[in-house]
């Protein structure tokens, strides 16, 4: 392109590793930064939020979120970069679904709260700050649910070379186009669809490098996980976690549907299975739960009480 595009990257609450992902593209950097025209960046570039707050509405062309909305400054950052960028991107798994630290949505606020400063024996004094800091969300609500996005990019982080594609083709004014696949397409070991004598912890025994983890007794979600990843950890060894949340279109709800799977591939008694999947929650519904069915019915209840 003849002139850089103007672009704005924003962070909400999280842990700043998709923007870590963004840098760990290395060498490509070198052809991904001249086409940018950086207007903000806080996390890099010495930029606050009245820059970002006085440029033009839709005067950025490209502006990417990372990280929930757990604040109050959280969810304004998120409205402005709404009004000022033309095209918003959901950048990474909490910025399109919740990501972990919606699973915080299971608990009141209080109890949240007493967890992380009462009662935390690193924290002197236990109580929760309070002075020169934002006020904290009841509840940890969808980004989508406040304000509109043009784009999802999730993954836990997102792969450095989704990230790369999907820049690249944006930034030459090209339509990003992501496969609808689970990771189950880009799996390489073999499905026979036979069901599961029982359920197995991950350390439990020895995986057959060739066979379906799940039909193996493994719990899998990759049935349920859009495979933007390439299935890189299903043919690596390793379980499907879920990080880049359900596939499209209907993009909701993977921990019902990977309960779902589990429940088809293995005919055992509920308790039995109690004792093996010791958290439900935190296994089905590790990065999405805060747009789940589940999430939305907390939600309404926390709304309930104002």
């Amino acid at each position: 392109m003849s002139h850089p595009v103007p672009v704005a990257m924003a962070q909400g609450s999280s842990c700043w590793g998709c923007f870590q992902s963004l840098v760990d593209i290395h060498l490509k950097l070198a052809d991904v930064l001249p086409l940018l025209d950086i207007k903000f960046w806080a996390g890099v570039v010495d930029y606050k939020l009245e820059d970002l707050e006085n440029y033009p509405n839709k005067s950025i062309k490209i502006g990417l979120y990372e990280g929930m909305a757990r604040t109050e400054e959280d969810v304004h950052l998120l409205k402005v970069m709404r009004d000022k960028c033309e095209t918003l991107i959901a950048f990474g798994t909490c910025s399109c679904f919740g990501g972990i630290p919606g699973l915080a949505n299971f608990y009141d606020i209080d109890d949240a709260l007493e967890v992380k400063f009462r009662n935390n024996k690193t924290v002197s004094g236990g109580k929760v700050p309070t002075e020169n800091l934002p006020a904290i969300e009841p509840t940890v609500r969808p980004n989508k649910d406040i304000v509109d996005f043009d784009i999802y990019l999730p993954g836990c982080p997102p792969t450095s070379e989704l990230i790369l594609t999907a820049l690249t083709a944006l930034l030459n004014g090209e339509e990003i186009n992501l496969p609808p696949h689970t990771v189950c397409h880009y799996c390489n070991r073999e499905k026979k669809e036979t069901p599961i004598p029982e359920v197995l912890r991950p350390y439990e025994g020895k995986a057959d490098p060739d066979s379906c983890l799940l039909e193996q007794g493994y719990v899998c979600l990759g049935s349920a996980t859009w495979g933007l990843c390439e299935g890189q950890c299903v043919n690596k060894g390793s379980t499907c976690r879920g990080c880049f949340g359900p596939p499209p279109p209907i993009m909701s709800d993977q921990g019902a549907a990977s309960m779902s799977m589990l429940g088809t591939y293995a005919p055992i008694e509920p308790e039995k299975l109690l004792e093996k999947v010791k958290d439900p929650l935190a296994t089905f519904y590790r990065f999405t739960y805060a747009t789940s069915h589940l999430g939305r019915i907390r939600q309404k209840r926390e709304e309930a009480k104002k």
